[in-house]
């Protein structure tokens, strides 16, 4: 290959090489890179959406009818009670007692001829699947946008195989003792016509057998405990948000049980109580809440009831972490969506929070307006609340220091010590030149004292020596009140 050959192959493997370290350099700042076979779904590192807390995005499940083949409707449900009294019985004081036994369980002609030693002769729900039973259901209770069922078919229980009657008991009657309920004669609804069997009993308010039936036999939170036992600890612990609890909350203060999550209990409904006083009261303005982050994001609604049994002894501390429900889990809750932090706390010089003496709340209020949900109106104010040494007044003051830490110092952590952006001289050398003159004069030469320096900028041996650590000479460098020899405001003591 001929040199110039070469020379191009090495300039291209080098640009190569440069685009790539840019690359990844955009990627740690938070910008990915914007090529055309980017992910269209990276995002960058900041506050967003906790996805386990989002509106879950399910198609619409839809089966067909159940049928039973030629068969005929008999409308007679007295023929039904000749075998079935016990189920009529008791459907009779029912809140859907004005349905035929045919209106869920199919045309009964085959049933009947065979006294129902045909199997398939009648719909029965122990038999059909989950998807066939929600199906009956919803021919009723999908007439219009208002009821319950509408939501169903997209719903996050449908398609986990949960049907209807899961929950809810077709054949459930009002249990005895159960006290009645007063409606007004106004409010209640037009009766519907009576099964032929009981066609002579007196009429029974639907109304109130609809608030006294308890949505059928589904009443929360226990019969959510069927299926999710787990959270039953939820309970029997007593906090301000306990189910069945002082406040009144329980599973359907957040879920939608025919639906999904209510949207409105992500932030509306935590507001409603917390939107009184601090720390809450500025939540609209915060950067949380700017980029759509809600309350649940960072405050787990099911949190862990539990206490941890066996804990490290680490700094001669033992502290076992007390059961705080609807608490943040710091600073794993905050790591979810500032994971550039989490990475820069793992560096060399960083911030005790991973070992458990400060947490990400110590200088950040999550609830707060100001610029990065600092608890003070400054990044110097936050600074020092810890080191108070570094606020002066000086008599001889590093304009700097004055106006931001931040101009020297990344409190997430930096690969220099003292979270320092750069080494103590390259940090330096951004506003300072440098010793190229000093007070001895003029390329640091001093007949009178026999010394002859000359350039530092062009002696190896002295650029070591003034150009290793500044701090090893200036030493005060936040501030002193003793001037320095030949130059007061040198911060050397």
């Amino acid at each position: 290959m001929s040199p110039p050959a070469a020379r191009l192959r090495r300039a291209i493997l080098l640009s190569a090489v440069l685009a790539g370290c840019l690359a990844g350099i955009a990627g740690c700042n938070g910008r990915p890179e914007t090529s055309g076979r980017a992910n269209p779904d990276l995002k960058p590192y900041g506050p967003h959406p906790e996805p386990r807390w989002q509106e879950s995005d399910y198609p619409v499940l839809k089966v067909a009818l159940p049928e039973i083949r030629d068969a005929e409707f008999v409308n007679d449900d007295q023929l039904c009670a000749t075998c079935h009294q016990a189920y009529t019985e008791s459907f009779a004081h029912n809140v859907h007692r004005g349905q035929s036994c045919e209106k869920c369980h199919g045309p009964a002609s085959r049933h009947l001829i065979s006294r129902g030693k045909e199997p398939g002769s009648s719909l029965s729900f122990k038999k059909l699947s989950p998807p066939e039973r929600a199906e009956l259901c919803l021919k009723c209770h999908e007439q219009d946008a208002c009821t319950p069922g509408s939501k169903w078919r997209t719903s996050p229980h449908a398609h986990r195989g949960v049907s209807c009657t899961d929950c809810h008991t077709s054949h459930y009657n009002v249990p005895p003792g159960t006290p009645a309920t007063t409606v007004a004669a106004a409010s209640r609804p037009p009766q519907h016509a009576l099964a032929s069997y009981r066609q002579n009993q007196p009429p029974i308010d639907i109304a109130v057998l609809r608030e006294e039936s308890k949505n059928l036999g589904a009443v929360t939170p226990h019969i959510c405990y069927r299926c999710h036992a787990s959270l039953a600890r939820q309970q029997e612990i007593a906090h301000p948000h306990q189910i069945c609890g002082a406040v009144g909350f329980d599973c359907r203060t957040c879920h939608d049980p025919h639906g999904k999550v209510r949207q409105e209990t992500r932030s509306d409904l935590c507001l409603k109580c917390h939107d009184q006083s601090s720390p809450t009261m500025a939540w609209h303005s915060s950067t949380h809440s700017r980029y759509g982050v809600a309350c649940t994001d960072c405050h787990n609604p099911h949190p862990h009831t539990g206490v941890q049994q066996l804990v490290n002894i680490s700094h001669m501390d033992v502290r076992r972490p007390g059961r705080m429900p609807m608490s943040v889990d710091e600073p794993t809750a905050c790591y979810k969506c500032h994971g550039d932090i989490y990475a820069r706390n793992a560096m060399p010089s960083h911030h005790p929070i991973k070992e458990g003496k400060m947490e990400c709340s110590s200088c950040h209020d999550p609830h707060g307006q100001s610029q990065g949900n600092l608890k003070a109106s400054t990044v110097n104010q936050v600074c020092y609340k810890c080191h108070a040494e570094k606020q002066g007044p000086f008599a001889y003051e590093h304009p700097p220091v004055t106006e931001n830490c931040g101009y020297c110092h990344d409190p997430h952590g930096t690969v220099a010590n003292n979270l320092l952006h750069q080494p103590t001289t390259f940090l330096c050398l951004r506003c300072h030149t440098g010793h190229r003159t000093s007070p001895l004069g003029p390329n640091h030469n001093s007949p009178a004292n026999g010394v002859l320096l000359g350039d530092i900028g062009t002696n190896p041996a002295l650029q070591r020596a003034f150009f290793t650590d500044c701090t090893q000479c200036h030493s005060q460098i936040h501030g002193s009140d003793v001037p320095s020899p030949h130059a007061p405001r040198a911060f050397m003591r």
